[in-house]
Parts: C-alpha cells; structure tokens; sequence
C-alpha cells in the first residue's frame, strides 16, 4: 500500500513539474505543406510535389553507397558520384544504370568521388576528391585530361586542393569549392592555371563571440580557434544565365547566393531555409544543394530540415514539401537534388541510398506558371493562373501579388491595394495608395480642401485655448492635480513637475499608464499597413503590454535607487507619477503618427519617421526636464543621473535573464530528479 502511495505521489509531482516546464508529449512529425513568408511565418499551403518514383538503382552493378552528388544532363540522363563505393553511376531517368565509371576495366580508380558534372556536349567532369583531382572523361567514357592542384602563390597552403563540387561556364573555365576553403570557390581554367578566387563569403559580426574573446584569457582565445567565413557546400549554374548560385551550411543569414561574372552576390539577402525547435532542442537550416530549372525558379534541399525549399528570382518561397521520415516522399539524409527537361526534381538521399523522383502537382503548376510571366513583367497574362491560385488556397501571398500587380496596370487602384496588403506586398501597397490617393484629391479637391482648412484651424484655436488655460491656472486651486498638470506639461513642464512633487496622486498616473497602452494598441491595429511594424493577427497583447509597462517600472526603480544615492530630493511615488505625465507627448505623438500612417505614402516616410523622432526627444527631454526640476540637479549632473539610471536599468534586465535562466536550470533539474526517481521506482 505505502509502495502505490508513494507512485501516486511521484507521478502527481511528475504532472506538477511537466506543467511548470512546460513539458509535451513527443509525437512523430506529421507531413506538413506550407510556405514561409518574409517574415518567417508558417502559411498553410495545399501540398505542391508528390513522389513519381523512386530509383534504386540495380542490384547486378550493387546498390549506392554513401552518395553525394547528382546531375542530370541535357538528354535527362543522371550522373550520381556513388562515393563509398568509389564510382560515378550513369542511368536512365526511369532508374536503369547504363554505365559506371571508376570500374577495374576503365583503369579510372577513383577515390570517394563527391562531385560531377556534364557539358551539354556529353564531357564529364568528375571530383575526385580522394585522389585530389579533377578528372574530364569524354562522352564515351574515356580519360581526356586531369586538373591537379594548380600552382600559384594566390592559394592559401592551409587548405590543400580537394575538389569537392564544380561547375564548368560557357568559356570552359571551372568553379570548384576545395574541401574546406573558405576563400571562395576557386577558378580554373582549361590549362590546369588558377584564375583567382571568387564568391568569397564574410564573417559575420557576432556579439557574443566578440565578448567572449575580449574577456577571454590567451589559453581560452587558443582554445576557442580562428573565426573563419562559411565555405560553399555546394555549387550550380543557371543553364540560361550561366550565374552561379551557391548554398552556404550552417549560417544565420544568406544561405542562397547568385552571383554575376564578377563573383557580386545578386540574390536578395535574407534568411532561407528554415529555422526550427521542438522539445527545446532548435535546429538551423543546413542548405546542401539547388537546381535551377529553365524558368528561373530554384529548388534547394536542406539536410537538417529533411525537406525542399522552392524559391522565384526574388527569394520569395514559393512550396515546402518533403520531412523526416523513411516513408515514400520523406527524407533521411538528403544531399542532392537537380530537374530535368519536363520539370521533375530529383533528390539524392544519402542515408537511403536512393533518388526520389517529384512532380509538381496543379496548384504548383499554377505557381510556378504564374511566378514565370510575373517575373517576365507580363501581369495582366499571370493574373489567370493566380486567380486559379487563389481559387484552390485563397490565402497565397504570392498570387494577391500577381493579381494586385495586373490591376494596379489596369488602374484600378483600391482593389489593387487590398491584393497587395493580402500578399503583404508594402511597397506596391504604397505605390497603389500613391494613385489612389492621387485619384481622390483629383475628384474631390473642394471637399479635401475644405475638411484640411477645418482640421488646421481647430488645431491653431485648440492650441490657442490650451495655452490661455495654462495661464489661468493657480498653484490655489482646488481641483490641481489631473487635467491641469497634463495641459501644463506640455506647455510649461518645469512648473508641472514642480506642482506635481507638492501633490502626486496615484490615480491620474496609473490612468496616463493605461492610455499609453491603449495607444499602442491603437498603434497594432489602426496604422495603415504599409508602415505597420507588426502585423496585428500575429499581435501578443500581454507582451506588447509588458513591453510598455516593465521598461517604465524599470526607470522609476532605478531613477529612485540613482537619485537617492546621488543627493536626490525625490520620492519613490513622486518619480513614478511624474515619470507618467512624462510619456504625455509619446501618447500624442503614437496617435499622430497612426493617423499620419492614413494619408502618407513610403515616398513621403521621412515626413513619418520625423514626427516620430521628434516626439521621442520631446518625450526625453521631458524626462530630463523631471529630474532636473524634482531633485534640483544642474544641467550636467541630470545627464549623468540619466546615463547612470540608464546602465542601471541593463543591470536589472540583465539579472532577470540570468533569473530566469537559473529558475529554468532548477525546473530542469527537478523534472529529470522525478524521471529518474520513476523509473527506478519501477
């Protein structure tokens, strides 16, 4: 009996510390379809690809080994390099090897070949990167030539030449990315002469390591090891263009790269790929190849994320599919991928040995017929396959933006600008306002005029009215303590404040607190969408009120801790309500700024942006003026007390991470106690 107390005991507390650590179930990955906006947000979308077939290739030449590469030639043959088993297998599409290259009778001996490539004349370029060579086979299958390690003084004697991928350009040059170099890939023309690097990539600037290493100790600087750029994981080129586009592993930003002939990266910066957590364990995106079809629009295969990434020119994504899983259409370890003639992905699964073949189903057709003539500037012509887009997923950025597009060309202004704020286009939104607004003003001048004069002579006369009011108050009256110190604030601040320290009253500031907030809301829910900075569906009202409220407690707390060190004459309440009164002009200055939002384009953004600076150096030097007026400091010793109640302000923020990390440790510690306790108890 004590034994079964004792487990409901440990199971009721195991319940107790999963709910505090926020601990779920572990279920497998469902097949998920959806796009990525620019904004990293996950949209549903109708599955794209679905699997055509599966090569395996053939059991009397042995099954592939480790492979890590593919490329499919004119005539749709693939080449795969079958590295562990030392050979570069040729087959058909539909999977049936027609030659291995690397065999005892060729004489080839190839070493872990990881890389390939075919010249539309049917020349084969194979990396082997075991033998530390490049080796060019004619279409036959016979040795033309071998590129070893050029010699030139330009090659860093750190990274010994290993060619790992390549590509060959219209003028027989090769672009080869050697084992770990991150240099660039590195140029060779067809005399084995090293040309240069190009397409080298940067170091990122990286906070938290520039911390570490200023604080480090000369053991612990050795110790952590030269930062060095991202190499290239892998390489391929526009069959059209002839640029080359490249994917970089394991980095934050820029994972696609297109670069023109002079190595100058074309591909709008972003963050591709995806970047993913479940059970508190995160995981980054880790790009290992692209193909490129006729169309422009690029397909790449991330390893880690076991899926495929469709994008258009301008990076926009266009279809997700793929996953971890060792059923048909899911990925163990992807490590190539490349499209024939008719359109069809192939992906190479390392860990599974075999190719999976994928064809775009109608609603990807759809897309990727109406990204083509959208891109080639032909709107009115794509706006048929993005309406037959919408028809079937009604909530697809890219298709609001095509239809958005044709009618802006027809002038139809207002619906242009709802497809263009549905397809979370800002720019076009802000082109269509332009035009409309424009069209408005055209039509309706007298109205518009008149309704401008009304509006700045209410203005003028309520300006007019609140100063005389602020002239009319006396230190005497009986009712002081709210309206008259919110009007008198912001005309005459340093009597303000002073009236506000003789008397400070909860209740005005606790509502001033409120409407900052309510602004803010206002601001989430009515700025107009080409200069809304957070998209109100994905709004978190208790974080935006956090957002509001922590940082205000955070200054009141340490203006007071600064100013009682530091020979203040202020009280806890009295800073708290006078820091309230404070934020007036940030109040003001949220609404205009939301209406202002309402009748300005992008064009006219530093009209926005003024009204908003201004407003936060008025808002400042209402706070300067508070601390200067309530504590009597001079000029000099308020700017100290700020710049000290500022850095005191970090120190809180910083003890309540490590707070909060610390109470995280201690729920993670209690939880895995209980699991071990469980299981012994068993």
């Amino acid at each position: 009996m004590k034994s079964w107390i004792q487990r409901i005991g440990i199971i009721a507390l195991g319940f107790i510390v999963l709910g505090w650590t926020g601990g779920s179930p572990v279920l497998a990955d469902p097949a998920e379809s959806y796009v990525i906006d620019k904004e990293g947000y996950k949209i549903p979308s109708p599955l794209g690809y679905s699997v055509e077939r599966v090569l395996i290739g053939d059991y009397h030449y042995g099954m592939l080994k480790n492979p890590e590469d593919l490329f499919i030639d004119a005539a749709d043959r693939l080449y795969i390099a079958d590295t562990d088993n030392n050979r570069v297998v040729m087959m058909d599409k539909f999977g049936s090897i027609l030659r291995v290259f690397g065999t005892k009778e060729d004489g080839l001996e190839l070493m872990t070949p990881r890389g390939v490539f075919v010249e539309n004349d049917g020349d084969i370029y194979i990396a082997d990167s075991g033998n530390a060579r490049i080796v060019h086979l004619s279409p036959e299958g016979e040795l033309v030539e071998q590129f070893v390690a050029p010699e030139s003084e330009l090659i860093d004697p750190d990274f010994p030449f290993m060619p790992m991928k390549l590509v060959i350009d219209k003028g027989g040059n090769l672009y080869v990315q050697s084992g770990n170099d991150y240099h660039g890939l590195m140029v060779i023309d067809g005399t084995n002469r090293f040309q240069g690097y190009i397409a080298p990539n940067k170091l990122n600037f990286n906070l938290r390591d520039w911390i570490l290493r200023e604080f480090a100790t000369r053991e612990q600087r050795e110790a952590l090891g030269k930062k060095v750029p991202p190499n290239h994981r892998n390489v391929t080129i526009d069959p059209l263009e002839g640029h080359l586009y490249t994917v970089i592993e394991n980095t934050a930003s820029d994972e696609i790269k297109q670069f023109n002939f002079v190595g100058i990266n074309m591909y709008p910066s972003a963050r591709y790929g995806e970047y993913s957590g479940k059970n508190g364990i995160y995981t980054s995106a880790n790009l290992v190849d692209a193909a490129v079809d006729a169309g422009g629009i690029l397909s790449v295969v991330d390893s880690n994320q076991r899926k495929v990434y469709q994008y258009d020119q301008e990076g926009n994504n266009l279809l997700v599919f793929g996953g971890r899983g060792a059923q048909t259409g899911f990925f163990q370890e992807p490590v190539g991928i490349d499209v024939d003639s008719e359109g069809l992905l192939y992906v190479l699964d390392r860990a599974r040995g075999d190719i999976q073949v994928f064809r775009a189903n109608h609603f990807a057709s759809l897309v990727q017929e109406g990204s083509r003539l959208f891109h080639e500037g032909r709107y009115e012509e794509a706006m048929l396959p993005w309406q037959q887009v919408l028809a079937i997923h009604s909530n697809y950025n890219l298709a609001h933006r095509g239809v958005g597009k044709a009618l802006y060309k027809q002038g139809e202004w207002k619906e242009a600008m709802k497809h263009f704020r549905l397809g979370e286009d800002k720019a076009n939104y802000s082109k269509a306002f332009q035009e409309y607004r424009h069209d408005l003003m055209r039509r309706q001048f007298g109205w518009v005029l008149l309704a401008a004069g009304l509006i700045a002579v209410g203005l003028y006369v309520s300006v007019i009215r609140l100063e005389r009011f602020v002239r009319k108050v006396n230190i005497s009256s009986s009712w002081i303590p709210s309206l008259d110190h919110a009007v008198m604030v912001l005309f005459a601040p340093s009597e303000a404040f002073a009236r506000i320290q003789s008397r400070p009253r909860w209740t005005p500031a606790i509502v001033l607190i409120l409407m900052l907030v309510a602004a803010r809301f206002i601001e989430i829910y009515f700025t107009s969408f080409h200069f809304a900075g957070t998209r109100p569906e994905f709004a978190n009202l208790w974080l935006e009120t956090s957002q509001m409220v922590v940082p205000f407690a955070a200054w009141v707390v340490s203006a007071w801790a600064i100013t009682s060190i530091m020979d203040g004459e202020s009280k806890l309440k009295q800073i708290a309500v006078a820091s309230a009164y404070a934020m007036i002009p940030l109040i003001i200055g949220i609404v205009l700024s939301t209406l202002l939002s309402g009748i300005l384009t992008l064009d006219e953004q530093a009209i926005f942006e003024g009204v908003r600076v201004c407003v936060w150096i008025w808002t400042g030097w209402m706070f300067l003026i508070q601390l200067k007026e309530m504590n009597d400091y001079s000029f000099a010793k308020t700017i100290w007390v700020i710049l000290v109640t500022l850095f005191t302000m970090l120190a809180l923020l910083v003890a309540a991470i490590l707070f909060y990390v610390l109470l995280n440790h201690i729920f993670k510690f209690i939880k895995e106690l209980f699991l071990e306790i469980y299981i012994r108890s068993q």
